[in-house]
This record gives structure tokens, C-alpha cells and sequence, in this order.
């Protein structure tokens, strides 16, 4: 079974995996918003989602998923800098950051990467405005498309950096914690 789905909260992922897999389905693959299921028992896995770096820890990404498989989890595929892994539940409970000061490292990590996308897009989004002032008047049908791109990059600017403050007030929930 494929689902499209765009998920922008590592969180939201993690629970709508956890619940396909509650009801059967556990992910395989994904490319693109395409998540690849197949069947499984109800609950045979949890599902973790991680954001990796080759620098972090100074590891290199074979290092990383050794580390993670000796957890007993199965590393299943990668997005980019994403990585999401599995464990059968019969191995208890599957988290890959159990304590605050690492949980919230892991939300710095992911703030840092929606904020460098975030800052693109703006950057993006200011030479399409500005093109668009420019030259979009005067050039008909190619103006309206420009005018459209512009809509479309305000939309998903702002949908990272209402991601990236969700994940800074995560962050400093979790230091009020501490």
C-alpha cells in the first residue's frame, strides 16, 4: 500500500507511523511524500525518526546506524538528513532520546535544519518578488506565473517557520523541565 502524506513535525510522523503500524501497516520505504507500507502484525513496531548530520558526534553515518542497530532497531530508510528506524515491540519501549538534555539536542538539530531551509526560501522568495516587480508586469502570462510562484513560496516559508517555533517552544519546555 502507498499513502501521500507531508509531514513537517517529526513528532506528527512518528505517531501516524506508530498508527499504521497499530492497524498493520508497517512503512518500507518513502520518496517524496510516497510512504511504502506492507503488512505486519497490529503493533509489531515503533517507529523513531531521526535528523543526522555527518558531523554530529563526529561519526560517520555507517558509525551512526550501528550504534542505533545495536539497540536492536532496524535502520529502514533515509530522506535526505532524515533517518527513520524501527524495533520490534516485543524489545519494550523504543526511543532514541530518553532524556531531556539529549531530546532537546535533537530539537536544536532539527530548529537548525528548518531554519537554514527557512532562510532559503525567504531568499528565494525575495528574488522571485523581486523579478516578478521587475519584469512580471511588463512580460503577460509569464508575470502571473512569477505572482503565483510568489503565493506558493509564501505558503511553504511559512509552513517551516511555524515548524521551526514549534520546535523552540518544545525546546523550552523541555528546559523548564531540567
Amino acid at each position: 500500500m502507498v499513502k501521500l502524506r507531508w509531514y513537517y513535525d517529526k513528532d506528527k510522523e512518528e505517531a501516524w507511523l506508530n498508527e499504521m503500524c497499530q492497524e498493520g501497516w508497517a512503512m518500507k520505504s518513502f520518496c517524496l511524500g510516497f510512504y511504502q507500507f506492507e503488512p505486519c502484525g497490529p503493533g509489531e513496531y515503533i517507529y523513531q525518526i531521526d535528523l543526522f548530520t555527518e558531523n554530529k558526534n563526529k561519526m560517520t553515518h555507517q558509525e551512526y546506524l550501528e550504534l542505533i542497530q545495536e539497540t536492536g532497531a532496524e535502520y529502514v530508510c533515509r530522506w535526505f538528513w532524515y533517518r527513520i528506524f524501527r524495533r520490534r515491540s516485543e524489545l519494550g519501549e523504543f526511543e532514541l532520546y530518553t532524556d531531556n538534555d539529549s531530546k532537546i539536542e535533537q530539537y536544536e538539530r532539527f530548529c537548525r535544519f528548518f531554519r537554514r531551509i527557512g532562510i532559503l526560501e525567504l531568499c528565494i522568495l525575495g528574488y522571485d518578488t523581486f523579478y516578478w516587480l521587475i519584469f512580471g508586469r511588463w512580460i503577460g502570462s509569464i508575470g502571473a506565473v512569477f505572482f503565483s510562484a510568489c503565493g506558493l513560496l509564501v505558503l511553504v516559508a511559512a509552513v517551516i517557520w511555524r515548524v521551526y517555533f514549534k520546535m523552540k517552544h518544545k525546546i523550552r519546555d523541555l528546559k523548564q523541565e531540567l
